[in-house]
């Protein structure tokens, strides 16, 4: 998946991108608020420009380069929307997180990527 940010990108746009490519649900932060959607990720981010990410990209490293390449804040959620992902999963591997995943769902997730 490549990234452009420019002055026309939405975030409703960012995150529909993100969801088609890996099935999670990517969130869009304005400082400590949550983007609604309707904001230019242009006037959220410090630098413009393109970010290529593959599947096998961990969640944590997805959101830290972003936040180190475009000063965005983001963080990654289940397809659902219902909890944030494991730092140390891959993208590819967001659609296992089950709906409605409780605590020993992701407990549970998170032993698998235990290294």
């Amino acid at each position: 998946m490549t990234i452009k940010i420019d002055g026309r990108l939405l975030v409703s746009t960012l995150a529909a991108r993100f969801k088609e490519e890996f099935g999670g649900t990517l969130r869009v932060y304005n400082g400590r608020t949550r983007c609604d959607g309707s904001e230019k990720v242009s006037s959220l981010a410090t630098a413009v420009g393109e970010y290529t990410c593959r599947a096998s990209k961990t969640v944590g490293g997805f959101e830290k380069d972003l936040k180190a390449q475009f000063g965005l804040t983001v963080q990654v959620a289940s397809a659902d929307d219902f909890v944030l992902a494991l730092d140390e999963m891959t993208l590819a591997k967001l659609p296992e997180i089950p709906k409605n995943a409780t605590k020993a769902d992701m407990a549970e997730l998170k032993s698998k990527y235990a290294k």
